[in-house]
């Protein structure tokens, strides 16, 4: 919103100057008038600008005056303005109605004044939802409540926002949320909306999916997580990485008890060979494979190890753990022909092997 002393300023003016008796004419005859430079519509300026009052025609001595009510006779001399012009500072006044005491053949007068204003500019306002916590990973908007500026500037706990310069700005942080704009008549000025408001940002981080060696990471600070592919929960995968089996779309998403759970883009895992990064990966043997009713495991004498069985769709068919020393063997026979991926996880590791069930 924004206002001018200025109307009420000229009402006045156009009063004194209507007077029956008009104390500021007809003593010297003097023929001249206050010129401004910059001039402006209305003689309404901004606060940083500097206005030059002058007289064009040469008389023998001058002194400048001011008061904010237009009586002739309550005047304030400006201190030190004897010459035919002086600068009036804007911001020092706001507004105010300037004289010029004239002298010339021993005859002084003081010759119509003019009004000065300026403009007045209401503080912005930040127009914003009543919830102010959220979950990470979630938004809100904020934006200018009143009106069009020239230019707008959001600023985080104090610090300007890079790019963050419309009248809008979705809020994706916590912190406190500042707007600070410039109006088009005075575009050096920054006007600002103070203080708030502030928003709280709660759960853990989104998680951002990462390949490395095969192995998918979540890149979140958990500490609970949930592994999907192509939209489907895989059963136990809840750690903060993961090995796919196959070639499809994954994410997942982390917990941490707050209630807020947020989930990650899809990532697009192509699956272009099975890797086997354990060191440990060829001592186990499988056997036969293709298998028909049962696949035999070997591996360490010592070896204690748990095993995954998938089919091609990435879902888990059967889980067992080794009990005993010695080979294991894997029932088959429920299982339809095709191709699955057996995954061996020994020594805190894991290790993926191909096998075909057909009969």
């Amino acid at each position: 919103m924004k206002n001018r002393h200025h109307q009420l300023a000229a009402a006045l003016l156009l009063a004194f100057l209507a007077g029956p008796l008009n104390p500021l004419s007809g003593q010297c005859n003097f023929d001249a008038e206050i010129i401004l430079a910059p001039e402006a519509p209305q003689n309404v300026y901004c606060p940083y600008d500097s206005v030059k009052l002058s007289v064009a025609e040469p008389f023998d001595s001058y002194q400048w005056y001011y008061n904010f009510s237009g009586d002739p006779n309550e005047l304030t001399p400006l201190d030190g303005a004897t010459e035919s012009s002086v600068l009036i500072p804007i911001g020092e006044f706001g507004f105010g109605y300037f004289f010029v005491e004239l002298t010339r053949d021993d005859c002084t007068e003081v010759i119509e004044p003019v009004v000065i204003d300026s403009w007045v500019f209401s503080p912005v306002a930040v127009q914003h939802d009543p919830q102010d916590t959220y979950c990470n990973g979630d938004s809100t908007m904020i934006s200018n409540a009143f009106g069009a500026y020239a230019s707008y500037q959001w600023l985080r706990n104090g610090e300007p926002i890079p790019g963050a310069t419309g009248p809008q700005y979705v809020v994706k942080e916590s912190g406190e949320y500042v707007l600070n704009a410039s109006p088009f008549e005075c575009p050096l000025i920054t006007l600002t909306s103070g203080i708030g408001p502030y928003f709280t940002f709660i759960g853990p981080t989104v998680p951002s999916i990462t390949e490395e060696d095969g192995l998918l990471y979540a890149n979140s600070t958990g500490p609970g997580f949930q592994w999907a592919l192509d939209g489907v929960d895989i059963p136990e995968a809840t750690g903060p990485s993961y090995q796919p089996a196959i070639s499809g779309v994954y994410t997942v998403r982390a917990s941490d008890g707050s209630g807020c759970s947020p989930l990650s883009e899809p990532y697009t895992f192509q699956l272009t060979g099975l890797r086997q990064p354990a060191p440990w990966a060829g001592e186990f043997g499988l056997f036969p494979n293709p298998a028909g009713e049962k696949l035999t495991i070997t591996g360490p004498a010592e070896a204690r190890y748990e095993l995954r069985l998938a089919n091609a769709q990435g879902q888990e068919v059967l889980r067992l753990r080794q009990q005993a020393n010695g080979p294991m063997e894997l029932p088959l026979g429920q299982h339809a022909e095709g191709a699955y991926v057996l995954q061996i996880f020994f020594r805190g590791e894991m290790a993926s092997y191909p096998v075909v069930v057909a009969r």
